[in-house]
């Protein structure tokens, strides 16, 4: 793996994303999200070996939690070489590339020396009070609210049920994988996480 690559990864809400901007913005990094991207992947999906990615989820309301949290996590692991593979390519392009998002924990932690990996973490209720602040979860209210035909009762199951697979399938440990972890509280400014992970990566012994 190429060692101008940085991966932040880390639990739903745990400020990955803001940490991330801050970071590429500060060292002039091309910052690749794993969210934004996700779909472009989807596009490139062969029904003989991406299980997930070309399921039929038509009946998506009808699975148990248990197959939600299996497809989404399916899903990122079908898609982590995929990126990887992107990702070294861009590197080759650029002085430095910064992941942001989720990887299959697994692959990750045999394919990237662990010193350019960093896990974001965040308490399970905090995690679970702030998700639908975020822009892109809040769109998954609206996108259920307003569908036809669904009585109040199920869209507010639907609602519930949607958070908790989510935060289920990627709520990780990343010392489990033995990679760097850095939690943070409500308390905490992202200028303080910025600190860490840029201390971590050894980023400022390159600053110009």
């Amino acid at each position: 793996m190429n060692t101008n690559i940085f991966f932040l990864l880390g639990c739903p809400c745990s400020g990955k994303t803001t940490v991330g901007k801050m970071l590429a913005s500060k060292y002039d990094m091309l910052y690749f999200s794993g969210d934004d991207k996700r779909f472009d992947y989807y596009k490139k999906a062969n029904p003989a070996i991406h299980k997930f990615m070309t399921m039929d989820t038509s009946n998506f309301w009808d699975w148990s939690l248990e197959d939600m949290i299996a497809w989404e996590r399916g899903v990122i692991r079908e898609q982590t070489p995929m990126v990887l593979e992107d990702l070294i390519k861009l590197s080759e392009q650029h002085k430095y590339v910064l992941f942001e998002g989720m990887l299959d924990m697994d692959y990750l932690s045999k394919a990237v020396p662990k010193e350019q990996i960093v896990f974001l973490t965040v308490s399970r209720k905090l995690c679970e009070k702030v998700f639908f602040d975020r822009f892109d979860h809040s769109n998954m209210v609206d996108m259920i609210m307003r569908e036809e035909g669904v009585s109040d009762v199920e869209k507010s199951r639907r609602i519930q049920i949607r958070r908790q697979a989510a935060i289920d399938a990627f709520y990780l440990d990343g010392n489990d994988y033995g990679i760097q972890s850095f939690s943070r509280t409500n308390m905490t400014h992202p200028s303080e996480m910025l600190e860490k992970v840029e201390g971590y990566f050894k980023l400022y012994v390159n600053e110009d």
